[in-house]
């Protein structure tokens, strides 16, 4: 047999894979870490007892919608680094566009205070434990998307462990979110975009490991 022969009988063989299925499957892993996130700090901390009362609160939800925006467009980042080739530009700008609408809201925020009140709405009441708490609780996020991610085939493993990270860390700090009684932007940028970042940096260590191909 020569190659060429040998080639078309080997590509033969290789079944195409649906469309959508790397989506799917990592949209599922993210759900089963939102529901384990959720579910370790119910039984650890707790949810807020006038959680229900929340549900229509401006700041409660500007914060969901935050980590839960910087999750989802991870995860699209990171479909997109599992496919060599494949354009980033769109998450990114797409994380360039929460981060700037974040920034804003703590610039607003800042300028309608004064003195004292400013430093309080960065620390809040819980400052020393918020950042540790939405990282422990990351920890049990990250191996479902980590799984996931093991199906791609990234050019990086430490970029795409970082970016699996952030997703993980979204999750995270939407579970945590439940609990945390802070309603300040100036908080919510500070302590919980910290506690992303530092899922990310945990996901970056794993991914070097365990998404490389």
């Amino acid at each position: 047999m020569n190659t060429d022969k040998l080639i078309e009988s080997l590509a033969g063989e290789v079944r195409p894979i649906p469309a959508g299925r790397a989506a799917g499957r990592l949209g599922l892993c993210a759900g089963a870490a939102l529901l384990t996130a959720g579910l370790v700090v119910w039984l650890t901390l707790g949810f807020r007892p006038d959680l229900a009362a929340m549900a229509g609160d401006p700041m409660f939800l500007m914060r969901q919608i935050y980590v839960l925006s910087i999750a989802g467009l991870a995860s699209l980042l990171l479909l997109r680094l599992g496919q060599p080739g494949a354009p980033v530009r769109l998450p990114l700008v797409g994380l360039a566009v929460v981060a700037f609408g974040v920034v804003l809201a703590v610039l607003v925020e800042q300028a309608g205070l004064s003195g004292p009140a400013r430093g309080a709405a960065w620390l809040g009441h819980s400052w020393t434990t918020c950042t540790i708490r939405v990282v422990g609780v990351s920890l049990v996020a990250i191996p479902f998307i980590v799984f996931a991610a093991r199906r791609l085939a990234p050019q990086s493993p430490t970029r795409a462990g970082f970016v699996a990270g952030l997703v993980a860390g979204g999750v995270a700090a939407s579970a945590y979110g439940f609990y945390c009684e802070e309603v300040t932007a100036s908080f919510m940028a500070s302590w919980y975009t910290l506690g992303i970042l530092i899922s990310g940096a945990i996901g970056a260590l794993t991914g070097r490991v365990l998404l490389r191909w």
